[in-house]
């Protein structure tokens, strides 16, 4: 089967099983990554690390170690990579961080990996460590303001309303004309049953973006 056909599988139909069958006899690099990460997005972390251990993959295996609150041997693993790629670097960084260890993320890695990580914490169950880490958010926010945002998101998509709700209106807070705080809030508003608080935050995302659609489609489901 072609590379790109093997990948339509992994990220867009997300057949696990039948890459696990095409490739159980294969005994290449890339074979092992795709494995890897297919326990990888099962939450099944132990197999994934055996895989990318197989692979040679330090920085997936440094991951691994990260999401199940082994820091030290993450950060030994990164740290014996020569080839320090954003990702690695911004591991490093938030590893440091909830060590109390001084840190400088940048506005890009906080906006690339921030939100996914976490969100990874909550679905392997990191209670300790996801704690440590929106512990620090004050700190992060020197970085990128809009981090209140991306908990807020995670929050929500893991069913904590009313802390998603809190997060979101200090991302408003900081920033009045972001459409999509002001539709996330919408969105929690719905889940929590506040019907009326969410067309008026709908009606905000459209006043400060007359042309941001979600709230339009989501206030004419609401008002029809």
């Amino acid at each position: 089967m072609s590379d790109r056909k093997l990948e339509e599988l992994l990220y867009i139909k997300k057949d696990y099983s039948e890459i696990k069958e095409l490739l159980k006899f294969k005994t290449d690099s890339r074979s092992f990554n795709m494995l890897g990460q297919i326990y990888l997005n099962t939450t099944e972390l132990d197999k994934a690390y055996e895989y990318f251990k197989k692979a040679n993959n330090i920085q997936n295996c440094a991951y691994i170690k990260f999401l199940k609150g082994d820091l030290e041997t993450a950060l030994v693993l990164l740290n014996n990579i020569k080839d320090e790629s954003s990702f690695i670097n911004w591991l490093i960084n938030i590893i440091n961080i909830i060590k109390d260890t001084e840190s400088y993320p940048t506005y890009f890695q906080i906006r690339n990996f921030y939100e996914q990580d976490l969100d990874m914490l909550f679905r392997n169950k990191q209670n300790n460590l996801i704690y440590k880490i929106i512990n620090k958010t004050k700190y992060l926010s020197k970085y990128n303001m809009e981090i209140y945002k991306y908990i807020g998101r995670v929050l929500y998509n893991n069913q904590y309303y009313e802390e998603s709700k809190n997060h979101i209106k200090k991302s408003i807070e900081i920033c009045y004309k972001d459409p999509e705080s002001h539709f996330l809030l919408g969105e929690i508003y719905i889940k929590i049953n506040k019907k009326d608080e969410a067309i008026n935050e709908f009606r905000k995302a459209i006043e400060v973006n007359e042309k941001y659609l979600p709230a339009e489609d989501r206030l004419k489901d609401l008002l029809n």
